[in-house]
């Protein structure tokens, strides 16, 4: 026998041998599982849903934007600030809007329903109780002085009456007499220069028993001058308008015009023994008070006064 032949039969046979052959498979058999990979779970993807790769993109899109964290929150809190700030705007231009319509509504009320103003004669430097309207514009001196008279008797204490005094052949008030033409009718003595410190409105009136007359000025230096050089013919000149004028007769050579002061006012009075006959003072240095009485004084100077303010 060979002895190679039977080293050969004693090698084991269960000794596994190199490079073994693995074996086919069968049909029956399955074959073992490939690693899963991303590449793997698309084509997987593709075959079960028959999708694109475009679909996939898509639903990626809509989960992104349907996530609770967002681009689009930011922008819906802005807008409701927005929406929030113009509907307090409109507000408060509604209620502005309805103010001014209430305000104008209630002057427009006030407007229509209140009772409309006379006008006043440009000529009435102090409120008046009454008035009264002479046409006195070719009225001789006695005449004129008499219907002066007449018209301002009889007047309350307390309160003024205004005698408007008008051209001739005029019932308008606003024909006013000027205070030159008053001045000329009376026939008095004035000096020119005064006359010509004259504005031409001046204002006649009374209260109660006693008469004032009010003359604006235009020129206060040249009218002080000018009644200081009138003081020694104002008595006849002007004496008869006024409630004292009979009491001109007892007047002497020596009655003259004196220097006086009543409440802190400058005057100058003629007077016989303690009753006053004529009294004038400067008001503002701009009009001239011709009256009989200090307490017609006072009223006329408070009145002025109030005028004054009231502008």
């Amino acid at each position: 026998m060979d002895p190679t032949a039977n080293k050969e039969s004693e090698v084991p046979q269960d000794l596994p041998q190199k490079n073994p052959t693995p074996p086919e498979t069968g049909p029956g058999e399955t074959p073992l599982r490939q690693i899963r990979t991303f590449q793997g779970d698309v084509a997987d993807a593709l075959q079960r849903q028959k999708g694109s790769l475009v679909s996939i993109q898509q639903a990626e899109h809509l989960k992104q934007r349907s996530g609770p964290a967002g681009p689009e929150a930011p922008r819906v809190n802005s807008n409701s600030k927005a929406e929030s700030f113009f509907l307090l705007l409109g507000s408060l231009m509604l209620f502005g809007l309805g103010t001014l319509g209430a305000w104008y509504g209630y002057h427009e009320f006030v407007r229509r329903t209140a009772t409309p103003l006379a006008a006043l004669p440009a000529n009435r430097f102090v409120s008046a109780d009454s008035q009264v309207a002479i046409n006195a514009g070719n009225l001789p001196r006695e005449t004129l002085i008499n219907t002066l008279s007449e018209a301002l008797r009889g007047v309350p204490a307390g309160t003024v009456k205004h005698v408007i005094l008008l051209k001739a052949g005029t019932e308008k008030e606003t024909s006013l007499l000027e205070t030159d033409e008053f001045i000329e009718a009376l026939g008095t003595q004035a000096p020119g220069s005064l006359v010509r410190a004259f504005d031409p409105l001046f204002m006649l009136g009374a209260s109660g028993e006693s008469i004032f007359l009010i003359i604006k000025l235009s020129s206060f230096e040249n009218a002080f001058a000018g009644m200081l050089v009138w003081e020694k013919n104002l008595p006849q000149d002007v004496g008869a308008l006024f409630a004292t004028a009979p009491l001109l007769r007892n007047l002497t050579p020596e009655s003259v015009f004196t220097d006086i002061t009543d409440r802190n006012k400058d005057a100058r009075m003629l007077a016989v023994g303690n009753q006053p006959i004529l009294i004038y003072s400067f008001f503002d240095n701009n009009m001239l008070i011709i009256t009989d009485s200090i307490e017609t004084l006072h009223i006329v100077i408070e009145r002025l006064t109030r005028e004054k303010l009231s502008r």
